[in-house]
């Protein structure tokens, strides 16, 4: 067995994980960049709403717009498990923390072929690889204004989210605008049996949030050098993100709707649009449903719900705030994947 042919193998497993993700027509060329597994969604709320999150506030906006993490006035954990296709499986942990100083926020992801059987050059059976690709996050974020005795309250200029033992702020404050910077630093790892190879990215974002909770934001992602793995150098799917978001409230906070939507284009695919809608239930229980404009693999339409718990927890606790989410996303011949997560704030 010759280690090029083994090599073609693991190459190939690899393909076939991120495959569904690639567009049939860019002006790249489809499959030109590196690390596509880096366009696999995993975070279970942002799923549910078709991945339009670039311009909403919370964990997840490690994943889509550093730049929401600035606008994080609390600290929160954010948590998924991706079942993907044929037994691949995906992992996703996010932590950001609030300080006078900015917001600090951590991310790790993995996602796992499981076992695949590897054939030598005469397609006898040599056993069982597997491939494996991580992506660890580093991030930082400051808005402004802000203000040190908001830190723990929820901020009345944003749009509302669904925790209902977090305090707002009911001081006066300036209510003009706000608005948000920040980055993240990336490394990206991926092993294909005994071969691995290790690359860095940058993210960059900004977010504006006006009156009446109307969100806008953009981020660049994945820039940075091309990653070398064997003899092949290939560059990162660098995307350049652009979205907004806005709140609708019937009386009593009832049912809160919220709207969001986002340009998404990457260096090999031409540009897409996906919508997201959420409907919140007395600050309960959420629907969310997700519409992409680009036809991957399988449906357009994607799903899913939340659950929170933050009306059961202790006031004198540390936790103030729990939540379960789920979101369901087909692709078609395929199958369809599962997503479970689970947020915390405090």
């Amino acid at each position: 067995m010759r280690k090029r042919s083994v090599s073609n193998i693991f190459f190939a497993a690899a393909l076939l994980a991120v495959q569904p993700l690639c567009s049939p027509v860019s002006a790249a060329g489809a499959g030109s960049t590196s690390a596509n597994f880096l366009k696999i969604p995993v975070a279970a709320l942002p799923t549910g709403m078709g991945e339009a999150y670039t311009a909403m506030v919370g964990p997840d906006s490690i994943l889509y717009n550093p730049a929401g993490l600035g606008l994080l006035n609390y600290s929160s954990f954010s948590g998924s498990h991706n079942q993907y296709l044929d037994g691949i499986t995906q992992e996703y942990l996010a932590l950001s923390w609030r300080s006078p100083y900015g917001s600090i926020a951590a991310a790790f992801s993995t996602l796992s072929s499981g076992g695949i059987e590897a054939y030598d050059d005469n397609d006898m059976p040599v056993g069982k690889t597997s491939t494996s690709h991580r992506m660890m996050v580093l991030s930082y974020a400051q808005s402004w204004p802000h203000f040190d005795q908001d830190i723990g309250k929820l901020d009345p200029m944003l749009i509302t989210p669904g925790w209902t033992s977090v305090e707002p702020v009911k001081d006066y404050r300036p209510k003009a605008y706000r608005f948000s910077a920040g980055a993240s630093l990336k490394k990206i790892t991926e092993k294909l049996g005994d071969e691995s190879a290790n690359s860095y990215a940058f993210d960059a974002g900004l977010m504006l949030v006006l009156p009446h909770h109307f969100h806008l934001g953009a981020s660049a992602q994945n820039f940075g050098a091309k990653r070398q793995f064997l003899e092949e150098a290939s560059a990162l799917p660098f995307a350049l993100r652009f979205g907004l978001a806005k709140d609708f409230h019937t009386i009593n906070d009832v049912m809160i709707f919220t709207v969001a939507s986002d340009m998404v284009k990457y260096s090999d695919r031409d540009y897409t649009n996906s919508t997201g809608l959420e409907v919140d239930f007395m600050q309960m229980f959420q629907l969310r449903f997700g519409y992409k404009a680009q036809r991957d693999t399988g449906s357009r339409i994607c799903g899913g719900f939340g659950m929170n718990f933050d009306r059961l927890s202790d006031k004198n606790g540390l936790l103030r705030g729990a939540r379960f989410d789920y979101s369901y996303l087909d692709y078609g011949a395929l199958g369809p994947t599962h997503r479970l997560g689970v947020q915390l704030v405090w």
